[in-house]
């Protein structure tokens, strides 16, 4: 059965949609459920695929063209087969252009076009005397009409589109570099236009910025509790729970505490939400999305990490839609993970506030008179001075960091461990020496080393090597907690140290960890370098070390 293909409509907001590519060429087969095309809308990504066994008879749109969701853009029918009603109706839905596009392609498959040639500048002409004229130049309609319309000159400008047309975005981007009639094009320039998708994005925050009153927010909360909170909710419920999940348990808390966070604002209107619907920004090929979390109030932690996890996953993998990134209250941008430690977000429209999230640090910071080091994280939320006050937000940091800082309450089943609010005591080790042999006792646990007088050893290890020992575990352990810190899986981590001279003391060490994941490299030297500076035994080799040595008699 014949039918037209038309450019679907991705989403209730979809106004345009670009065609990405086509699957298949015109005159080829294709079968029901076979991929045609992919679209881009100004939210996400679709693929269209053939309702019924037949043969792309027609095409009338290229690669890179943009229209309104309905819009024609081919016919699939049987081999032979009568498409001549399609093919009118089509053409008058187009306005005429398809037939206009459909006979310029073939003329222009018939007369192959004059080889180009470079200026003495490098910028690309036509050769011949009708180089001047844009009538010779091979163009979509579109881009014809475009360039009357911005009085851009089309001999100078160099194609992108199918068989090296010049499409619509050629014109544009032509127009926005300078490139009108009689112009030049500048060499050494790359010039790229923005997809559907990253114009829509860059729309919106330019329309929250030139709008909304920005105002921004910073407070740093103290996170080791944060942190231990997360590794026992992932004991105690016997699934992979993160930081990133307590934090939007907190988040959840905080949204209840002052509602007015939970909102957006349209038509000078402060619309204050019942359910929390969070958004989360994930960074894609295309640009900043922020798919959302519904009802995040009514999940318990580990749905919630459920559908954290798996939201981030489609996203990543481009499988979202736009119905993903609809009706989000709130919104949380975590730039941690790549190291950042402080920024100021931009409000995602209609939305009223938006989270920022740095990176995990430590600091030396007084704990009952004494410094101490503690994991800090660093936050800053931006919101609308129009809706909100300076004092309000202040309020709101203010009750997110209490739940951050004793998150105990927000992970059902989980207590803190019992020291807590007490003074820890402090780590007592020993080791005996008695006839050269040496013992080393660590609370309950005990084990033997060898000691000589070259401060060699035999088959046990020498005080030197449990020190590398020490050194290279805890290093190990660090790197895999910057992996939990940014939901990355480490499948193992191999350190190697090795202490140099051989003999003697030592002067240097050297660590090469060997690791296991699928992060990129960027983000992988950015875990070892945060698990060398976190890591404790490395602190112990700072010069500020107090050391304080006492003797007696046994």
């Amino acid at each position: 059965m014949a039918y037209i293909v038309r450019m679907p409509k991705l989403g209730l907001e979809m106004e345009r949609g670009t065609v990405l590519e086509w699957a298949v060429a015109e005159g080829e087969e294709l079968s029901k459920e076979d991929l045609v095309l992919e679209v881009e809308s100004e939210k996400s990504v679709g693929e269209v695929e053939a309702r019924e066994n037949g043969v792309l008879r027609r095409v009338y749109a290229e690669e890179g063209e943009e229209m309104p969701p309905g819009t024609p853009v081919g016919i699939v029918a049987d081999e032979g087969e009568d498409i001549a009603d399609l093919e009118a109706e089509a053409e008058s839905e187009l306005g005429g252009e398809a037939v206009e596009a459909e006979s310029e392609t073939e003329s222009e498959s018939e007369v192959e076009p004059e080889p180009a040639a470079a200026d003495g500048n490098g910028t690309t002409a036509t050769t011949g005397g009708s180089a001047g004229s844009s009538g010779d130049v091979k163009a979509t309609p579109r881009a014809k009409k475009r360039a009357e319309e911005m009085d851009v000159d089309l001999s100078m400008i160099e194609g992108t589109g199918p068989m090296g047309a010049i499409d619509e975005s050629d014109v544009e981007a032509a127009a926005a570099g300078g490139g009108t009639s009689g112009g030049e094009g500048q060499a050494g320039v790359e010039e790229i236009s923005l997809s559907g998708m990253r114009r829509t994005i860059a729309e919106r925050l330019g329309q929250s910025y030139r709008e909304a009153v920005h105002v921004t927010e910073h407070r740093t909360a103290d996170a080791e509790s944060l942190a231990a909170a997360a590794v026992a909710a992932s004991e105690h419920l016997d699934s992979d729970i993160s930081i990133s999940d307590v934090l939007l348990r907190a988040i959840s808390k905080t949204l209840a505490e002052h509602p007015g966070f939970n909102a957006t604002f349209e038509e000078d209107v402060h619309r204050i939400h019942d359910t929390q619907n969070v958004c989360l920004a994930v960074d894609v090929e295309e640009g900043l999305v922020a798919p959302v979390i519904r009802d995040i109030e009514s999940l318990s932690t580990t749905e919630l990490a459920d559908e954290r996890r798996n939201l981030t996953e489609r996203t990543l993998s481009g499988e979202y839609t736009s119905d993903d990134l609809r009706g989000g209250t709130f919104t949380i941008t975590n730039l941690g993970v790549l190291g950042v430690e402080s920024f100021d977000p931009v409000i995602n429209p209609p939305q009223v506030a938006i989270l920022g999230v740095n990176a995990i640090d430590e600091r030396v910071v007084p704990v009952e008179g004494e410094p101490a080091i503690r994991k800090v994280l660093p936050l800053d939320l931006s919101f609308d001075h129009r809706v909100v006050d300076g004092a309000d937000a202040a309020r709101f940091l203010g009750s997110l960091v209490e739940y951050l800082e004793d998150p105990w309450e927000l992970v059902e089943g989980v207590s803190p461990p019992e020291t807590k609010g007490e003074t820890l005591p402090e780590r007592e080790v020993s080791a005996r020496i008695e006839k050269g042999s040496g013992t080393i006792t660590a609370g309950s646990f005990s084990y033997e080393f060898d000691l000589d007088e070259e401060f060699g050893g035999g088959e046990q290890p020498t005080p030197v090597d449990l020190f590398l020992g020490s050194f290279a575990a805890c290093l190990s352990a660090s790197i895999e907690v910057q992996g939990e810190i940014r939901d990355i899986e480490i499948e193992s981590v191999t350190v190697d140290a090795t202490a140099s001279p051989p003999e003697g003391s030592v002067e240097s060490i050297d660590l090469v960890v060997a690791i296991d994941t699928e992060a990129d490299d960027e983000t992988t030297e950015r875990m070892i370098e945060n698990g060398e500076r976190t890591c404790h035994v490395a602190e112990l080799l700072r010069e500020d070390l107090f050391i304080e040595l006492s003797w007696g008699r046994i």
